[in-house]
């Protein structure tokens, strides 16, 4: 059984999202916390040190929220849409939709989200000596961890490891000094990989009993190798994609749509659009009309999605992805951009609008198929 992630909520307009895999980060911290950490700080009850963990834990993943805001406002502020921040189990991730258009929006976006978590740090240590600085209460305790945790969480994304902040910082420099976003992307992308191939080997050594400073005994080198198999892997799929992004910038959506597609009315069935013509073109696509106006699409997928005992009964307009469900595009939009929206909104065809009038559609199985011309993706069996 599969489990998605649940909502928590909404901030600024911004789903936030739980991942099942955060709930075996929440656990287990708060556990440490309160089991090994806060007990050999401060003498107190049990219930103490479990109060005193679970407000860290809350506390600090409330922070780690507000370090993805951070980026996701400065998106926003770019025009660049945010779908969700997720909380998982190596903390929190904004799905930013797309790229930044100039490398200064780059900075700022990637280093927004260090730069509050390095706020809060003052936040925390401010609340700390505003109640007095002392070291003999539970509070005490839980705000200077929260400032050292948000200051050891700033330092640790300022890395120029891609595609962490200081990667995506780093990218965005060169990306100035260059102004090359592909080359930049490569530079950050191996840079990223490299960094990731040395914590592999630093907690390979911690796990065989070596003291490496950021790791010193088995537990913390295995996280440390988790990080980095997570690390090059992102980096990896991070120049994969910068290598079909580079690839499809050669395109524009007139170049690999399908023009002047039939029109057709929307109390057909089924199987006068299907039958002996879905099993020669399986990626056929017709236009719905509806009173002389576009009221959906519906390609050999629909087409496919109805069962023949079915096809008789059943209309286009019942099939049919409906025009409200459709994003259109334009004919000189380069295909790199129209497959991430595809990819963000879960869209099959993207029809191309010009003077509000639909002269193509471009397939995603299309762009799909440059990709494997390219020998960039496999084929599909």
């Amino acid at each position: 059984m599969k489990f998605g992630n649940l909502r928590a909520g909404t901030l600024a307009g911004i789903p936030i999202l739980v991942s099942p895999s955060w709930f075996i980060l929440f656990g287990l911290t708060t556990w440490l916390l309160a089991t090994q950490f806060y007990p050999d700080a401060l003498e107190a009850s049990r219930a103490t040190h479990y109060a005193m963990a679970a407000a860290s834990v809350v506390l600090f993943f409330a922070s780690i929220i507000l370090h993805e805001l951070a980026h996701s406002l400065v998106a926003r502020a770019y025009k660049i849409p945010v779908k969700s921040i997720t909380l998982f189990i190596l903390g929190g991730v904004a799905q930013i939709t797309r790229e930044a258009a100039k490398p200064f929006h780059e900075l700022l976006m990637a280093a927004a989200g260090p730069l509050t978590s390095f706020a809060l740090t003052g936040v925390f240590f401010g609340a700390w000596f505003a109640l007095g600085a002392q070291d003999t209460r539970p509070v005490d305790y839980v705000l200077v961890w929260l400032a050292l945790m948000n200051l050891i969480l700033g330092i640790f994304n300022l890395l120029p490891a891609f595609p962490m902040d200081g990667g995506r910082v780093f990218r965005s420099i060169c990306w100035l000094i260059t102004g090359d976003y592909s080359k930049s992307t490569s530079i950050a992308a191996w840079t990223g990989r490299a960094f990731a191939w040395a914590g592999i080997g630093a907690g390979l050594l911690a796990v065989g009993g070596q003291d490496v400073v950021i790791a010193n005994n088995a537990p913390s080198g295995a996280w440390l190798i988790f990080l980095g198999v997570f690390l090059e892997n992102a980096a990896r799929k991070s120049l994969q994609q910068n290598k079909l992004v580079t690839e499809l910038r050669l395109y524009k959506a007139e170049d690999v749509m399908t023009p002047n597609l039939p029109v057709v009315d929307g109390g057909q069935t089924v199987g006068s659009l299907a039958r002996g013509v879905i099993d020669l073109n399986p990626r056929v696509c017709y236009m719905v009309a509806d009173q002389g106006s576009l009221a959906g699409l519906i390609s050999g997928y629909e087409l496919s999605g109805v069962p023949e005992r079915e096809w008789d009964r059943v209309t286009a307009r019942q099939a049919m992805v409906p025009s409200s469900a459709l994003r259109a595009t334009a004919r000189e939009r380069l295909v790199s951009d129209v497959l991430l929206e595809m990819e963000t909104e879960d869209l099959l065809h993207m029809p191309v609008v010009e003077n509000g009038r639909v002269i193509g559609v471009v397939a995603r199985d299309r762009i799909m198929k440059l990709l494997v011309q390219a020998g960039l993706i496999p084929a599909r069996g």
